[in-house]
């Protein structure tokens, strides 16, 4: 059995994937190893779901969320709504590891993370915020209809805007998805097992949205045996407790690969749907797996020995009417 494992999700977390290994292989911790291939991606402004760079909300807005969980004592961290910082997955760990709460939200998620010493921070880009305003106008146009494309953007915007828009604005604008959560699961030498994630959620989303990021259970989740990590659209994630789902199938004996594709399926059996949902496991003997509903979703590990990240592209499993 190999020595430790990291992985993590889509092509922006593969660079950042061999510090993770590196660390491991110094004897660093999961959790270490997690916090710094998350902060690695959060730091890079290509990443446009992601922390720095990452697209703003409707407002124009720019909210993080990211959490974190230690399989080996059941502790959680995490922040939903971060405004004005730059690495919201050590703000999550800081939550985890200084107070007995596991969420802390908004406002008070800013406050907390200045008063644990970090700084303020702006981290929407110039890029970002031109990428908003040209989503702006591909939405306020999205219809067709010349009277609602004179309609200001919040007038089209409003509380009935269906997820199928937001993602035809996206695709309009880049061509593709953009991409989602990156998500992070290590198991380092001591056997310690463990989950991350970091997203700025869908662009153009209503302010105050959380990401099932920064919901324990739902993008993310850890126990003893195995850690789980979501991505895509994390509505459906938070409903069906996508990660806790994963890890509870491996508890009751099933590898990785199996689990993710038999919490996925049992997600596509009751959730109607068109969109990317993804999911990634490791257990503590180092297995990995993963499974999707679309294609361009890809993950990636490395265990002691590998020089280089091994890239996994799931087949996607049928969605019926998709």
């Amino acid at each position: 059995m190999a020595n430790f494992i990291v992985s993590s999700n889509w092509p922006w977390g593969y660079a950042a994937l061999t510090r993770g290994k590196m660390l491991l292989e110094q004897g660093a911790s999961a959790l270490d190893s997690i916090e710094e291939t998350i902060r690695i991606v959060e730091d890079d402004p290509t990443a446009t779901s992601v922390g720095t760079g990452g697209l703003p909300n409707a407002d124009g807005v720019l909210e993080l969320d990211a959490s974190i969980m230690d399989g080996t004592n059941m502790r959680a961290g995490a922040v939903a709504a971060l405004q004005m910082t730059r690495n919201p997955i050590s703000v999550a760990r800081k939550v985890m590891e200084l107070t007995p709460h596991v969420l802390l939200a908004g406002e008070g998620a800013k406050k907390f993370a200045r008063q644990c010493g970090f700084p303020e921070f702006n981290p929407l880009t110039a890029e970002a915020l031109a990428a908003w305003r040209k989503l702006r106008r591909a939405m306020a146009s999205s219809s067709g209809d010349p009277v609602a494309m004179k309609k200001t953007f919040d007038e089209v915007l409003g509380y009935d805007t269906d997820i199928e828009v937001l993602a035809k604005s996206l695709i309009a604008v880049y061509g593709q998805h953009l991409g989602g959560t990156v998500g992070v699961l290590a198991r380092d030498v001591r056997h310690h097992i463990a989950a991350g994630a970091s997203t700025s959620g869908w662009a153009m989303r209503f302010p105050g949205r959380v990401a099932d990021t920064a919901i324990t259970g739902a993008g993310t989740y850890a126990n003893k045996l195995a850690a789980a990590t979501a991505t895509g659209v994390g509505e459906v994630s938070i409903r069906q407790s996508l990660s806790k789902s994963v890890c509870d199938l491996v508890e009751s004996g099933l590898k990785p690969d199996a689990a993710c594709e038999t919490a996925l399926r049992k997600v596509i059996a009751v959730e109607k749907f068109r969109h990317l949902i993804a999911v990634t496991c490791i257990d503590v003997e180092c297995n990995v797996g993963g499974s999707c509903t679309k294609p361009g979703f890809q993950f990636q590990y490395m265990r002691s020995g590998d020089a280089q990240p091994v890239i996994v592209r799931p087949e996607p499993l049928r969605v019926e009417g998709a």
